[in-house]
């Protein structure tokens, strides 16, 4: 069981997740294939998203390895757990060279492997859970030294966050 501001965070993850796949669900595989213009398809934003999320728990995971149980436990007081404001929204800045998808798997392959990464990241989370996640930093290629408690939150929950805005032009392109 996570301790609740991890557990909090994973449902907010859950929530917007669910919007996402949501918005996307009346697609057709032409259309969540099909770019407009310059702008990413349906599948390209997905799976940008699922790129960011895998990178995420990667980082938990191997950062929570090398500190091989130095790191101390969990914090009994979770208030001390937040996230320092970005100078920008995550939506302003470009996607890193790592996490442009420029040919996605096709929608079928793209929901499966939603589900297999957020298995990975529930994992994820139950590793990052006896630990305190501040005490652990990995260089984020945007946003610098983000300790492990800011990594989810921004590369996943706010970054889903800021995609949706994306999705919803998109959509608009193919009810208009």
């Amino acid at each position: 069981m996570l301790p609740p501001k991890l557990a909090a965070l994973y449902e907010d993850m859950e929530k917007v997740r669910e919007e996402t796949l949501s918005a996307l669900s009346g697609l057709t595989e032409e259309q969540f294939s099909r770019k407009t213009g310059e702008e990413w398809s349906a599948a390209q934003i997905l799976h940008h998203v699922l790129m960011a999320e895998i990178g995420t728990s990667k980082v938990i995971r191997k950062s929570i390895k090398s500190a091989a149980g130095t790191l101390p436990p969990y914090p009994v007081d979770e208030s001390v757990l937040e996230v320092r404001k970005l100078p920008r929204p995550v939506a302003a800045y470009q996607a890193p060279e790592a996490v442009r998808p420029e040919d996605p798997p096709g929608k079928d392959d793209l929901l499966r492997l939603a589900r297999e990464t957020r298995e990975q990241t529930a994992a994820s989370f139950a590793i990052l859970a006896a630990v305190d996640p501040r005490e652990a930093t990995f260089p984020h290629p945007l946003f610098g030294e983000l300790n492990l408690y800011e990594w989810p939150v921004v590369n996943v929950l706010m970054h889903e966050r800021g995609h949706q805005d994306q999705i919803r032009t998109v959509l608009a392109h193919f009810r208009g």
